[in-house]
């Protein structure tokens, strides 16, 4: 596994456009973010036309092109890519169901445990996004929880040693997001 310090490090000096720390980060990074694009894919249908290394590529390249990102650790890093990747899923699924009104569609799932009563469509997932920055807005470190668990595919503990506090405590802030998000989601 690589120093979590060396990826915080390259992620600081990537920022200021060192193309040689860039590649050394995604030299590091990769293997982390191709499991967890693995993990995106679960429940996905077998015939499926992306693979996770496209995943992971394409969320890279939307990475690289976008404006320059303080990046504040490796955590904020993976989080940012976990949902740049789970995007890329909702843009190739909504890009080959366009104009067959749904024939062949992804079928996204939003969690019923954390987005309750949200159904899996277009609408159903903005409302999902709206909620979870709204929590972002009160609790930084609770989103967070919620996007490596739900878009990241971590389990308690994988989350727990990717923001570096305890299970008890990844526990604790997914039930408070859980809450928060259902009276966001009920507004």
């Amino acid at each position: 596994m690589p120093d979590e310090g060396e990826i915080t490090s390259l992620l600081h000096r990537s920022s200021k456009e060192e193309t040689t720390s860039a590649d050394r980060l995604w030299e590091l990074v990769y293997p982390e973010l191709r499991r967890r694009a693995r993990n995106l894919f679960r429940g996905e249908r077998s015939d499926h036309t992306l693979s996770p290394t496209g995943v992971v590529n394409e969320a890279f390249l939307r990475i690289a092109t976008q404006k320059p990102v303080e990046w504040k650790d490796r955590s904020h890093f993976y989080a940012v890519a976990s949902g740049v990747m789970r995007h890329v899923l909702i843009d190739h699924a909504r890009a080959r169901s366009a104009g067959k009104r749904g024939g062949g569609a992804i079928r996204e799932v939003l969690d019923e445990n954390v987005f309750p009563a949200l159904t899996d469509d277009d609408e159903g997932f903005r409302a999902a996004a709206e909620a979870l920055e709204g929590l972002a807005e009160t609790n930084d470190r609770a989103a967070l929880v919620v996007s490596l668990r739900v878009f990241g595919g971590l389990t308690v503990e994988e989350a727990a040693d990717e923001i570096g506090v305890s299970p008890r405590t990844i526990k604790t802030d997914w039930n408070v997001a859980r809450v928060r998000l259902r009276a966001l989601l009920s507004e």
